[in-house]
């Protein structure tokens, strides 16, 4: 194993309780409201830009007034997440196990740049990083494997070498279609939902090792 990628929401933050109330709070502001039904169909592993066609299904939006609404709701989601921002359990130590073994490592996220700023920053985690990735850099979203590959090239590994974390089926179906192997986070779905989809699966980071990553490679 050389390379270790890490989706951010759910993965490196378990923001999508937060993501949620973001949304909830953004659609009510536009005269809307978004059931636990809604989120799981409309919002959940989506992009931006297809949540808020979802939000504004009876206007016509320009492409330049998706952004502006999209990060309107990143602004939200940001004020309400800062006091509580908090990392996975045993992230921390984990990537200092990994940086010590000279694996390398990446953040490939569908997130603004801004939100992924924010978390590595906040977090005091961006040194364990060799590349991040964010929604700007790829063409084409998750579940498309685009971004999981221009981070494998990035780093300069092959899929056979790498380790995806993912937490939602989007981010799972662009890992896998990326040719590494994929660990899911249980945080957004649970682990019986998720295993039959990847390589194996973790609650957290307290559960994982290097080791354990390293006999992962090994089985498959």
């Amino acid at each position: 194993m050389k390379a270790v990628i890490f989706d951010m929401d759910g993965v490196i933050v378990d923001t999508n309780p937060h993501h949620r109330t973001a949304w909830r709070e953004y659609y009510q502001r536009n005269g809307k409201d978004l059931s636990d039904d809604d989120f799981v169909q409309y919002v959940s592993g989506k992009h931006n830009r297809d949540i808020v066609a979802h939000l504004f299904a009876d206007q016509t939006l320009a492409s330049d007034e998706v952004v502006r609404l999209s990060n309107e709701k990143e602004a939200l989601f940001r004020e309400l997440y800062r006091p509580v921002i908090t990392p996975i359990a045993g992230l921390i130590d984990f990537l200092a196990v990994l940086k010590k073994a000279g694996i390398q490592m990446a953040i490939a996220t569908s997130a603004p740049v801004e939100n992924l700023d924010f978390v590595v920053d906040t977090l005091g985690i961006r040194s364990y990083f060799n590349t991040l990735l964010n929604e700007s850099m790829v063409s084409h979203p998750k579940p498309d494997p685009e971004i999981y590959q221009k981070a494998m090239k990035m780093l300069g590994v092959d899929p056979a070498d790498s380790v995806i974390f993912e937490d939602s089926m989007t981010g799972i179906q662009a890992a896998k279609a990326s040719g590494s192997y994929v660990v899911a986070m249980a945080t957004t779905q649970s682990p019986d939902e998720l295993r039959p989809f990847v390589d194996d699966v973790a609650h957290d980071f307290t559960e994982m090792t290097l080791d354990r990553l390293q006999q992962l490679i090994k089985v498959f």
